[in-house]
């Protein structure tokens, strides 16, 4: 065979450290993972089900996002349940099947971030024109858009579908600046927007900073390393090829972390924040009233002490004079 693949289907590998990698790193750490993110994503997606019937359309963004991130998982343990034979030859076409598929989920749902991150701008920045265009079916048109947008960066043959390192981190990578960038709008947009309390503005600026949290430190170096190695045709013996497969295993805690945005999107989120707020007022409160109590209670043995010893009254007062 000309080319290996491995799991990630890289094409300078060999079949030894194919069979290492199939066999004992990744499958290892996706059965760890998988039993907990699949029932968070399909808890999560039924939860964002149910907001979409209150025509809030920034949870069918979410929904899309947590769905990718779902068939993500699906297509990394479908690929690691092929058993390698002998003759590689025999896998290669299944494998490279559920490698574009991943890589395939995994673009849509940074684009999907993206639009996460957009709808918060605009409902900051442009609050008439956004409460007078948004709607449900907007939402849902612009969804079914996203999920072509990976074709834009695939090799498409007659009878199959894969993305090359190259034109993969440029598809990975065009979200971020767009993520930045609305992050940083927003920002500026909460300081003049005298409409929204400090609550609503708390839950839009959390949102966005966990779509940034999230890209920055899991999707990131896995991108940027993957196309350095690329363009420099750098040395499988060489540091940067052997962080990969460390970079990766945070690539796979990209969907729980997706997760955690719903969290902003509930109906409830609001007053979850409230409650936070009113425990710790009320521990400060407690806290001045044990405080005002203690004073009260040294003042008063403060008193009794001056009654019942009044010579000690007569030399302070002597001495001060």
């Amino acid at each position: 065979m000309g080319q290996n693949i491995s799991f990630w289907m890289d094409e300078d590998y060999d079949e030894d450290e194919l069979m290492r990698e199939k066999m004992f790193a990744d499958p290892l750490f996706i059965w760890i993972i998988s039993p907990i993110e699949i029932p968070v994503m399909i808890l999560t997606l039924v939860a964002l089900c149910a907001l979409i019937k209150s025509q809030r359309s920034a949870s069918v963004f979410v929904g899309h996002l947590i769905l990718s991130d779902l068939i993500q998982i699906i297509c990394m343990l479908m690929i690691t349940i092929i058993e390698l034979p002998e003759d590689m030859e025999d896998v290669v076409d299944l494998i490279n099947e559920w490698r574009s598929a991943y890589f395939y989920c995994l673009m849509a749902g940074l684009y999907f971030m993206a639009c996460v991150a957009f709808e918060r701008y605009l409902m900051v920045s442009h609050p008439i024109w956004y409460k007078s265009h948004h709607s449900l079916k907007v939402s849902c048109v612009v969804s079914v858009i996203i999920w072509f947008v990976p074709l834009i960066f695939a090799d498409i043959d007659s009878d199959s579908l894969s993305f090359k390192r190259v034109k993969r981190s440029i598809g990975c990578f065009i979200p971020y600046p767009i993520i930045i960038l609305c992050f940083v709008g927003t920002r500026r947009g909460l300081s003049h927007a005298i409409s929204l309390t400090s609550l609503k503005r708390q839950l839009i600026l959390g949102s966005l900073f966990m779509v940034l949290l999230t890209y920055t430190f899991l999707i990131l170096p896995f991108v940027i390393l993957r196309f350095i190695t690329e363009i420099f045709r750098i040395n499988q013996s060489s540091l940067v090829v052997k962080v990969i497969p460390y970079v990766k295993f945070l690539l796979f805690l990209n969907p729980l972390a997706d997760s955690i945005l719903y969290l902003f999107m509930r109906p409830d989120a609001g007053d979850l924040m409230k409650f936070d707020h009113c425990c710790c007022r009320t521990d400060t409160h407690q806290n001045s009233r044990r405080g005002e109590h203690s004073r009260d209670s040294r003042a008063t043995f403060s008193g009794c002490v001056s009654v019942q010893n009044p010579a000690s009254r007569s030399q302070t007062a002597c001495s001060s004079v």
